[in-house]
């Protein structure tokens, strides 16, 4: 992976993100918790992170909420929704509205690596699409 990637994660429940965020720290991506969308909300304009981890279930908005935050973001990130369903329809549910990628448990590092792969290329293709635009 091209340089230091960081990723916040969303979550008011021990699992399944406690998981995941052993598989990145193995995979050497910096992670951050937060346990409610508006703390999300507060950090994601201070620490600008590559990819949001959000939990299905957030005690304060919906995972459609945290993704409309992300859109409107100064700075291009990806959203993946993490949850327990291995139904079809949640990852193409997660697709319509926004996001990135919809991953359930049990994680493992080969599949996520290639997730990172492919989100971290998006989203570093959109910042420096931005920055050229700014510049």
């Amino acid at each position: 992976m091209e340089g230091k990637a960081f990723a916040l994660v969303v979550h008011d429940r021990p699992e399944p993100c406690q998981a995941l965020k052993l598989v990145l720290r193995r995979l050497g991506v910096d992670s951050f918790s937060v346990r409610t969308q508006a703390d999300a909300v507060l950090l994601l304009e201070q620490t600008h992170p590559h990819l949001i981890f959000t939990d299905v279930q957030l005690p304060d908005a919906t995972w459609t909420d945290l993704i409309n935050v992300a859109d409107t973001a100064t700075v291009p990130t990806c959203v993946v929704l993490v949850g327990t369903s291995n139904e079809p329809e949640a990852l193409q549910s997660a697709q319509n509205y926004g996001a990135f990628d919809f991953i359930s448990p049990p994680f493992e590092s080969e599949a996520i690596s290639h997730l990172l792969s492919e989100a971290l290329a998006l989203v570093r293709v959109r910042r420096d699409q931005q920055s050229r635009a700014v510049a």
